[in-house]
């Protein structure tokens, strides 16, 4: 959860990760926040370091929607 609000601490860091959650796809998001795939890729492999979670992997991607979930409903 600390891992995720530090990602949040960086507007365009949250909205990568949320975007890639949302599509699992790299490409998908990239179109979706309107970005190159390459600068999105850039900014997952930032995610991916202060995650400490592989996103490509189903199970990385996952933890990561539940944890962005949840810090979500505790900001609240």
């Amino acid at each position: 959860m600390a891992a995720t609000a530090r990602t949040a601490r960086n507007p365009e860091g949250l909205e990568t990760l949320d975007a890639f959650c949302a599509t699992g796809s790299l490409r998908r998001a990239a179109d979706r926040l309107h970005l190159h795939h390459s600068s999105v890729a850039r900014r997952l492999e930032q995610i991916t370091k202060v995650l400490g979670n592989e996103l490509a992997q189903p199970a990385g991607l996952l933890r990561a929607g539940l944890a962005l979930t949840a810090w979500r409903l505790l900001d609240d």
